[in-house]
Parts: C-alpha cells; sequence; structure tokens
C-alpha cells in the first residue's frame, strides 16, 4: 500500500461523501423531493468541493501533466497539439485557454495546480445541474427533481471535483443546444437554429466526442431547411476556431494539417475495459499501447465498430425524444469502444438524468461506484497490486456493460414530435405549487 496522495481516513471519508450523496438521490426520487435551484446548485456546490478538499492531494495522470502543460504552452502562445506528448493533448484549445489562466494562478498568485486547475470543471459541472432542469422541464419532468439529481450524481461528483475533467464543459455547451431547440420546439426560428448549432459546435472545440448530440438535435429540428442551419453553425464555429489556430495557439499555417489529422484520430489509452480489457489480456505487449502495431490495428477497428454502433443506435431510436436519442447513442459508444476513461461514463449522466427510465438512478450509483474504485481505493494501491485490481475490474466491466443496456429507453421509440412544449413559466409554477 502507498498513502502519498491520499491516507485511509481520506478514502473513507470520500467515499461516505459518494455514498450520501448517491442516497440523496435516490431518496429524492422515492420521496419527489423538488427542492428550489438554489438549494440544487448549493448541494452541488457542496458536494464537489468537499470532495475536492478531501481529495485534492491526488494527481491524475491527463490534469497533474497533460492539462498543465496544455496551459503552459498556451500561455506562452504555442500550439499545445504540437507540444505535446503523443495523445497528450489532441483538442482545438478551447480548455486549454482555462488552463493557462489556471497555470499563471499557479505561478504568481501561488494556488496550488492540482486544485485551481478544477474549479473550471466544478464550476461548468454546476450549470449542467441548471441545464439538466431546464430541459427536463420542457419534455414534462419534474425538473426541480431532476437537477437536484444531477447535483447529488457521484460519479459527475467524481469527474468534476476529483478528476478535474473537460467533460462538464463539453456537456454544458451540449445541453444549452438541447434547451434551446427543445424550447422554441416546431416553430423554432433559423437564428435560433444556427445559434444552437454554435452551441454545439463550442462543445466539439472544447472535446471532439460532443459530436454524439449532432443526430439527436437534428432530429429534433422540425425541417431540413433548419438542419442545414444548425449544422453550418455548428460546423462554423468549429472551423473558425480550427483556421484560427495561428492567431489564438500560435500554430505555424504548415502545421495546420498535422492537428486536424490528431484530432480525428485521437484515441485514449486502454487497458481494463470490456472486449478491449480482454484482448490485452490475451495479447499482452511489452511496448505502450500506443506504439504496439497490434493493438493500433485493434484500436482502429474497434473505434469504428463503436462509431459504426452509436450510428446503428441513432437509428433505432431515431423516433425517439432528442434526449432518449442522446442516452442511446453515448452509450452505445461507451459500451462498444476499446479505448476508454472513466469520464466517459458521465456522457450519458445528464440527458439520462432529465429523462429517466427505472434503471436510470441506479444505474448512476453504480457508475459513482464502479469509478470511485479507481479515483480513490485504487490509488493507495501498489503497482503489483494495482494490476491485479485492474483485472478484476476489467471483469466488473463486462457487468457495468450489462446494466448500461439494460437501462436504455427501450421502450420509448416514439416522440409526439407536434405537441407543443411546456412553457418555463408554467415548469415553475409546477415546481412551486409542488
Amino acid at each position: 500500500m502507498t498513502y502519498r496522495w491520499i491516507s485511509p481516513a481520506q478514502c473513507a471519508a470520500a467515499l461516505l461523501l459518494l455514498a450520501a450523496a448517491s442516497t440523496l438521490m435516490l431518496l429524492a426520487q422515492r420521496r419527489n423531493w423538488r427542492p428550489s435551484l438554489a438549494l440544487a446548485i448549493y448541494t452541488g456546490l457542496v458536494l464537489r468541493l468537499v470532495m475536492l478538499a478531501l481529495t485534492y492531494r491526488i494527481r491524475p495522470w491527463d490534469v497533474a501533466n497533460d492539462f498543465q502543460i496544455a496551459g503552459y504552452n498556451v500561455l506562452h502562445h504555442r500550439d499545445p497539439v504540437l507540444n505535446a506528448r503523443p495523445t497528450g493533448w489532441d483538442y482545438l484549445p478551447v480548455y486549454a485557454f482555462l488552463l493557462a489562466g489556471a497555470y499563471w494562478a499557479d505561478l504568481h498568485v501561488h494556488l496550488s495546480w492540482v486544485v485551481v486547475a478544477r474549479i473550471p470543471a466544478i464550476a461548468f459541472d454546476l450549470g449542467v445541474v441548471v441545464l439538466v432542469g431546464a430541459v427536463a422541464g420542457v419534455t414534462g419532468e419534474r425538473a426541480a427533481l431532476r437537477r437536484f439529481q444531477y447535483a447529488c450524481n457521484p460519479l459527475a461528483i467524481l469527474v468534476s471535483g476529483l478528476h478535474g475533467q473537460m467533460e462538464p464543459a463539453c456537456l454544458l455547451f451540449s445541453l444549452a443546444a438541447f434547451a434551446i431547440v427543445l424550447r422554441a420546439g416546431p416553430g423554432i426560428s433559423a437564428g435560433v437554429a444556427a445559434t444552437a448549432g454554435v452551441l454545439l459546435g463550442l462543445g466539439i472545440a472544447t472535446k471532439t466526442w460532443p459530436v454524439l448530440f449532432g443526430p439527436a438535435l437534428l432530429l429534433a429540428l422540425p425541417s431540413w431547411r433548419r438542419r442545414v442551419q444548425f449544422a453550418a453553425g455548428a460546423a462554423g464555429l468549429t472551423a473558425l476556431m480550427f483556421v484560427s489556430l495561428p492567431v489564438t495557439a500560435g500554430t505555424p499555417v504548415a502545421g495546420l494539417p498535422r492537428i486536424a489529422t490528431a484530432i480525428i484520430d485521437y484515441h485514449p489509452v486502454t487497458g481494463n475495459w470490456t472486449w478491449s480489457g480482454l484482448w490485452w489480456v490475451l495479447h499482452p505487449s511489452r511496448t505502450h499501447i500506443w506504439q504496439d502495431p497490434g493493438w493500433l490495428t485493434v484500436g482502429s477497428i474497434g473505434a469504428k465498430v463503436a462509431v459504426a454502433g452509436a450510428l446503428l443506435a441513432v437509428w433505432w431510436w431515431r423516433r425517439a425524444h432528442p434526449l432518449d436519442i442522446a442516452t442511446a447513442t453515448t452509450t452505445a459508444l461507451v459500451v462498444i469502444t476499446p479505448s476508454f476513461g472513466n469520464q466517459y461514463l458521465l456522457w450519458q449522466a445528464p440527458s439520462a438524468t432529465a429523462r429517466p427510465t427505472w434503471l436510470s438512478m441506479p444505474l448512476q450509483v453504480l457508475l459513482g461506484g464502479y469509478a470511485a474504485m479507481f479515483y480513490l481505493p485504487m490509488d493507495m494501491l501498489s503497482l503489483r497490486y494495482w494490476k491485479m485490481a485492474n483485472a478484476l475490474m476489467m471483469l466488473f466491466s463486462l457487468g457495468v456493460v450489462a446494466v448500461m443496456v439494460a437501462a436504455l429507453p427501450w421502450w420509448r421509440r416514439q416522440w409526439p414530435r407536434l405537441q407543443a412544449p411546456r412553457h418555463p413559466a408554467a415548469v415553475a409554477a409546477s415546481d412551486m405549487a409542488a
């Protein structure tokens, strides 16, 4: 055992915090709680800040290394992709600008990097709390209940308060696009459709995976004209961010093709997730995963199969509610993907919370517990025992995937598109009456 980053007492306290948050989430469902927006935000803030206080010494590799290097590069007007290790930073520098501010604060205000780098993730996740309620209310769900449940989601607490990953920022921009499209309804204007596209484009520019929400948003729009306008907004914003790299990030013009290739071909390292974990056990390599030819071939094929699975989910739920399409699409890709990070499990959480099935909330608890094993107890293990635990968690991931598939909205494949969305004032009135 090693207690370099976290002590047994801190680990136990963090696990108890997650257990308490999970209990609140399930009790809210059972007792139909409808807390105010302020209480939901305060609850989410306290849970995330306490998690940060308990685990601030934990140094996730990407945040402690790749994110810090990206912040340094942007602060010094150096392209973060061209000056990173392989797979270290393969995104446009939207989030890197925030990391540059965090790096500046680390240097000049002497704030701890592993603390200040997580603050943006916590702030963005609180915005997701608000938007979960917004999209839930428009679809006829209990907005106050759903946003409170997301505020207490143990997986969201881990990804923002402990890991400090970019997922909350991606989810914030994507959910904002959903909120605009769903509130506008069938009478959505050209400008509103384009604005929603710009918001999704901002999410894609932050990290590529929010493109998974594109099909759901396109199918939510009432006509091909609006879909073209939406796609133009998304593509235009992403293209603008890309071509402006020489000005914003100091990228050499000759390096733009290399950056485009890095963004398109990006996939993280894996080693314990479902079928890819089994493959790695059966076909071990003495080289790094990103250098092994066999793994690169399997990973490339597996990534294409995962995309095909996501597209198949879109086709199967093509007449469903947009939030159900979003849940199905993100779940399908995560279930099949050969390359995995624990933060990927959060992709389905906002849409599944805003429009849940009967298994959605138990699934969030399960996913939070699964991720917590990696983030907390396994962080205290020496390398030898970590490898043993990692192999065991690979087997557990098969069960996690089975529950994720079972929790999909299999029987909700029709959405009455002509039904007018509930007006936000009516949703607020119903929450106040409750």
